[in-house]
């Protein structure tokens, strides 16, 4: 649960106060980042999210704060120094215990949401012994909603779906945080598939825009197919409320339903229920994904190579930021491009995704590379998937052995299976 991407308004001085009042640790002097995540000197607040048509509070965000009267108080100051010291995976599991701890011991329904800031890094990492338990019962209880952020989404998806994976096989929850914050997460969204979409608090601070609108595209379209559950953050004021729910949230966060406090409480006459999407499988890495619906039809291989390059240029065009992946085995894309075409997308795209072997691999700036042994049963085909919110291509092609350059392929622009063959491409990624 951290908060070192949120972009948070200072809560209001009567609260601070409050939790200084409530418990937080006194630490000893001469306190460090170190000594804060060894001896647990962290406390969190919690912040109600209500439905907004009759406001019954459904769960908390708990809301990591560091230890008063040090350095350290602010939930920046705290996670910059644990990023400075290597600790951020520490801190961010401490920060969710202590979350998960306070609202064990208070009588909340057990269907209760509760809402935990994580970074990949956290989710990852391997859960101390004396946690272990705690974390445990919290999942059993309460239904557990790990938030990723926007900016962590798109700063590394590759990590982001891996920790989402791992989180889903133990019955947590997924949900994108700020998201809208900017355009480069808004082709990812299907490709992390969160139960909760959070938007981002800027969307209410301003007027309806051409970027409100594009944010709306995109969640009407995932939040139609999936059932998502979609949150306005930031909502401060009345006349807020029919932007909030015209960007397709039922629920709401923000100083206008309460600010956070120490101790999470409900009363019975307001508690909230909500149905959130069946929990998504994790099924590995789908090598059914490589085969794709409909005729398989025998071309010359300039042909599919010119299929490719469209495809290429459909990602590099696109009004929103694609999402992509290609297999390269040769060292070349699909289209006959060399690698450093690579760049020209990665400038346009939200995400690119290289798998080659490692021979033909070379960094390049904001490309996410993965190397496959030269003998990987996947560069027997010729791979693309390009996703954005409005269109959708998967190519699977192979070539055939018995005619020069000939392939017979697949292609598909149904929005279902290019999503599928862009995760099992990205799972390969992060396995490999």
């Amino acid at each position: 649960m951290t908060v070192l991407f949120r972009r948070e308004a200072p809560l209001p001085t009567s609260v601070t106060a409050a939790a200084g009042r409530m418990g937080t640790p006194r630490p000893t002097e001469g306190t460090t980042i170190e000594k804060i995540v060894e001896q647990r000197l962290l406390t969190a607040e919690f912040q109600p999210v209500v439905t907004l048509n009759n406001r019954h509070v459904i769960g908390f965000e708990a809301l990591a704060r560091g230890p008063v009267n040090t350095p350290f108080a602010s939930p920046a100051a705290l996670f910059t120094a644990a990023a400075a010291s290597d600790l951020l995976a520490q801190l961010d599991m401490v920060a969710r215990s202590v979350a998960a701890d306070a609202v064990l011991k208070v009588d909340l329904p057990d269907d209760t949401l509760l809402f935990v800031n994580a970074l990949p890094q956290g989710l990852l990492a391997d859960i101390p012994d004396d946690l272990v338990g705690l974390l445990r019962r919290a999942i059993d209880r309460h239904t557990v909603v790990a938030e990723i952020d926007d900016a962590v989404l798109t700063g590394d998806p590759l990590l982001a779906l891996a920790a989402a994976d791992q989180v889903r096989a133990l019955g947590v929850r997924v949900a994108v945080d700020n998201f809208g914050a900017s355009a480069d997460a808004l082709a990812l969204l299907p490709l992390l598939a969160p139960d909760v979409i959070k938007l981002d608090m800027g969307l209410l601070a301003h007027a309806p825009n051409a970027h409100a609108a594009m944010v709306l595209d995109a969640v009407a379209s995932y939040r139609q197919t999936t059932g998502a559950l979609v949150v306005a953050q930031g909502v401060e004021h009345d006349h807020q409320m029919p932007f909030a729910a015209g960007l397709g949230a039922r629920l709401g966060q923000g100083y206008l339903f309460g600010a956070a406090a120490t101790v999470p409480q409900l009363s019975s006459e307001s508690v909230g229920h909500v149905t959130l999407p069946p929990l998504a499988a994790v099924d590995g890495t789908d090598p059914e994904s490589l085969v794709l619906p409909g005729q398989e039809i025998v071309a010359p291989g300039s042909l599919v190579r010119e299929l490719a390059a469209r495809l290429e240029r459909t990602a590099a065009s696109s009004e929103v930021p694609a999402a992509m992946a290609i297999v390269c085995p040769d060292g070349r894309f699909p289209s006959g491009a060399p690698f450093a075409a690579a760049s020209h997308l990665a400038r346009s795209s939200a995400m690119t995704v290289l798998l080659a072997p490692d021979a033909e691999l070379r960094p390049i700036r904001r490309v996410h590379m993965a190397t496959l042994p030269s003998d990987d049963s996947l560069f027997n085909h010729t791979v693309m998937a390009v996703l954005t919110p409005s269109t959708a291509a998967a190519l699977v092609a192979t070539a055939n052995p018995d005619t020069e350059d000939t392939y017979t392929y697949r292609f598909s622009r149904d929005r279902d299976v290019a999503t599928r063959l862009l995760r099992h491409l990205l799972r390969r990624a992060v396995r490999d």
